[in-house]
């Protein structure tokens, strides 16, 4: 796990019982000033959870901020007041923890179905780049927080499931802002995941930040059968079914634009286990937990699920061709005309040039001349 710095980190708690209506006189317990970032059981607790986020089992969707200001409240405005702080404002970052607790209450009244929780808060700096994060954690049999907002001992914090939580990149925030609009639509700063199977009670949640969720299909399609080739091309022992897996993910992704319905991360993982029936059990489960964390990251930015692009899934699609003694087969979007492209088409000669070859190909044809004494 990459070293953490907090700058700073709270807790507040928003109460409300699902299906019961808010009580006004009992709604929120606030915490006046902020904890120890030093303290080992803080920097446990904010360790734990952003180590957990985006792993499997807390998948998280990326977005930004909605841009319709008679839709999005107060935080998107807020952050960017926030973000302006150059020092480390102590008071600046409760006020603004504390609008977004009043802000989910708010939006959480509107959902019956909706509960409270604790609110863990935190600034934090990781791999040199800056976060702040909100996550619910609901008070169950095994969860310690004290009646004064203070984490107890570690072991007590039952977190192998993150409730709900929203994650800010400053660095990102700050290159979708000085961004053009013409490329703003493939950036995203915002990273939330939800584990309530109520989509409505959830929402409450993702609407008082102000999040508008998703990512770019057309990223998302394109970027799924490469990152994927790209991790078993990686491991030693899934090299050898690199290729017929990532086609076989461009099936699934055409698949899902015939059906009109969602990609999903979880189909992916399904279909990956069972390339490694072969793989002993302990490192089956941590390739497949590290690919699954690969798709996911912040890096990467698969979401749990996306909408497939159709015009991403054609580029991919293959253009084949067999006769005696030759053929070849390559996705549609290598092809060009010029000399920069994969596939180059010479329209005056008339022929096909390769001009990228991997690896493993340049010196199995290399081998083969040798063979046929045609180099030495």
């Amino acid at each position: 796990m990459a070293a953490l710095r907090i700058k700073n980190v709270i807790i507040h708690e928003f109460i409300k019982e699902a299906q019961k209506p808010i009580d006004r006189n009992n709604l929120f317990n606030f915490r006046d000033d902020v904890l120890d970032p030093e303290n080992t059981i803080v920097l446990g607790l904010v360790s734990t959870i952003t180590g957990l986020y985006g792993k499997k089992g807390n998948s998280a969707y990326y977005g930004v901020f909605k841009e319709d200001e008679t839709r999005r409240g107060p935080v998107p405005d807020n952050f960017a007041t926030y973000f302006a702080y150059t020092d480390e404002d102590t008071q600046e970052f409760i006020d603004f923890t504390v609008l977004i607790t009043r802000q989910i209450a708010e939006e959480a009244e509107k959902e019956s179905w909706s509960s409270g929780g604790f609110l863990i808060y935190a600034d934090y700096v990781s791999d040199d780049n800056r976060y702040f994060i909100v996550t619910m954690v609901k008070n169950k049999p095994g969860m310690r927080i004290s009646r004064m907002l203070e984490p107890e001992e570690l072991e007590q914090l039952d977190l192998s499931k993150i409730h709900q939580a929203a994650r800010i990149s400053f660095l990102r925030y700050e290159q979708f802002q000085n961004s053009p609009e013409v490329e703003k639509s493939d950036l995203n700063y915002l990273s939330f995941i939800s584990k309530t199977p109520d989509k409505n009670a959830a929402s409450y949640f993702i609407a008082a930040l102000g999040c508008d969720k998703g990512i770019p299909s057309s990223r998302a399609t394109t970027s799924l059968p490469f990152e994927i080739n790209k991790f078993f091309e990686s491991q030693e022992d899934l090299q050898h079914s690199s290729l017929r897996f990532r086609n076989e993910v461009i099936e699934y992704l055409g698949e899902k634009v015939s059906s009109k319905s969602p990609a999903k991360l979880s189909d992916i993982e399904n279909m990956a286990i069972a390339h490694m029936t072969y793989i002993e059990e302990d490192r089956r489960e941590e390739l497949i937990n590290l690919l699954m964390e690969k798709l996911n990251s912040d890096e990467v930015q698969i979401p749990s699920e996306f909408n497939v692009n159709r015009k991403a899934y054609e580029k991919m699609k293959s253009v084949s061709f067999k006769t005696v003694g030759f053929g070849y087969t390559f996705e549609k979007g290598m092809l060009g005309i010029n000399r920069n492209a994969e596939v180059f088409y010479n329209q005056r000669d008339k022929s096909l040039t390769f001009t990228n070859l991997p690896e493993s190909a340049r010196l199995d044809i290399i081998k083969v001349l040798k063979d046929e004494k045609i180099i030495d």
